[in-house]
């Protein structure tokens, strides 16, 4: 490829279609580690029509850190069926490696929509032996099934409507009211499965304390405000059962996501900008200006709130500029919408908790010390919603740079370097 096949197209204009991508899971972290390097990846390919045939990662990469334009190399592509096959077996043999069950669930896909490639071909496309094809094609209606069934479990997990299950597998609402059915008996699953729902796994530690400590982030996303999963893992084992619904409107790098599928909880999250890494998991939704999730009936399900909204003035410009983000809002309207937020849950919910993670905020000038917890708590205060703990969430490492440390050390100031969890308990 020489520099001369290389053209430049508008981010905003590159099309990617969810049906031509053949990896079962996107790559967050990956994402991250293009972010931090993109002069030095390849050009994107797309066909003539713009629709990405290689390099989503790069793609959301760019779109990550809000570049308007991508390099890009163009393959003119005849039908549906031609681009399908050219975007499978591009995306199987470059950047991040298909897995085995990615490489049989392509085949599957390949094989079964009509592409026109036979065995030995898409042996070729996927770098595997015929014989291993074949394998993956011996029980293709089961297998065809299994991916049916998965898909369905993972969006009502994600708390999708039947209707919009219904229509993304092809099936009739009653198959998939059937096969939810089926899911909510957890002795159906595997015992490693088990173990995690109920908490019975070796690496979990059962909280005592109203401390909790914890390592770096371990969802691998670079997310300014972002959970650390160790404080969703401990609330998850604490307020809720499997399958009962989490709901968080604040989801920042999607630890709420992994944490809930990890421990078969339903999850409901949203933000008011998703990550592009993530926006095909985190649904679009501003809490403060659209009001709280359109849970409706299932709200009766929720057994857990987990808000962690931006901390105030330590937040502002971060997310937005725009007058409706909590962190450039006054102090008083900050506080009366994070006290309302809840009030507005505490209607809905009826049972478990509510569990809001703030920051006391510090001037990074004068040291000024101004504190949430009080006027929150007050605010909130009243018969069904009750104050159950408060909860010291240090972070890992301080968070302040040497001239800051400075000026503490002048001024004789404590730097602060701890959240608070507040919890309510919801009574019904």
């Amino acid at each position: 490829m020489s520099e001369s096949d290389v053209q430049i197209r508008k981010v905003s204009d590159i099309i990617f279609r969810e049906d031509l991508y053949p990896r079962i899971k996107h790559d967050s972290a990956l994402v991250q580690r293009y972010a931090e390097s993109l002069e030095v990846m390849p050009p994107i390919e797309v066909n003539q029509n713009n629709i990405l045939i290689d390099g989503f990662h790069r793609l959301t990469a760019h779109r990550k850190v809000e570049k308007e334009e991508i390099a890009v190399v163009v393959t003119e592509t005849q039908s549906e069926n031609e681009l399908f096959a050219l975007s499978i077996e591009r995306n199987s043999k470059h950047g991040l490696q298909l897995n085995e069950e990615d490489k049989r669930k392509t085949a599957v896909r390949l094989y079964s929509a009509g592409t026109g490639l036979d065995k030995q071909r898409i042996a070729e496309v996927l770098s595997v032996t015929t014989r291993q094809v074949g394998n993956y094609l011996t029980t293709i209606d089961k297998n065809l099934k299994e991916q049916r069934n998965k898909t369905i479990f993972e969006m009502w997990l994600a708390c999708h409507t039947q209707e919009e299950i219904a229509a993304a597998v092809d099936v009739t609402k009653e198959t998939v009211s059937s096969k939810i059915e089926l899911c909510q008996d957890l002795e159906t699953f595997p015992k490693s499965d088990k173990l995690l729902a109920t908490f019975q796994d070796a690496d979990f530690r059962q909280p005592l304390y109203n401390v909790w400590r914890y390592g770096e982030c371990s969802n691998g996303t670079d997310h300014f405000g972002k959970s650390e999963q160790a404080i969703v893992d401990n609330l998850l084992y604490l307020y809720t059962d499997p399958f009962d619904i989490v709901v968080d409107p604040f989801a920042g790098g999607g630890s709420t996501i992994d944490v809930c599928s990890k421990r078969l909880r339903r999850y409901w999250v949203a933000d008011r900008k998703p990550i592009p890494e993530r926006e095909n998991e985190i649904r679009k939704h501003d809490i403060v200006v659209d009001g709280v999730p359109p849970l409706n009936k299932n709200w009766g399900l929720v057994s857990l709130t987990y808000l962690d909204p931006p901390y105030w003035r330590q937040a502002e410009g971060r997310y937005s500029n725009d007058p409706t983000d909590l962190a450039n809002m006054p102090l008083e309207v900050f506080t009366s919408n994070v006290v309302n937020l809840v009030k507005e849950i505490g209607k809905r919910q009826s049972k478990g908790a509510i569990a809001l993670l703030i920051q006391p905020t510090q001037w990074k000038t004068e040291m000024q010390f101004t504190d949430h917890v009080f006027d929150i708590i007050s605010g909130v205060g009243n018969k069904k919603l009750v104050l159950e703990n408060r909860v010291s969430c240090p972070y890992n490492s301080e968070q302040y740079n040497p001239q800051m440390v400075n000026v503490a050390k002048r001024d004789k100031k404590l730097l602060v370097l701890t959240r608070e969890l507040i919890i309510w308990s919801v009574k019904p």
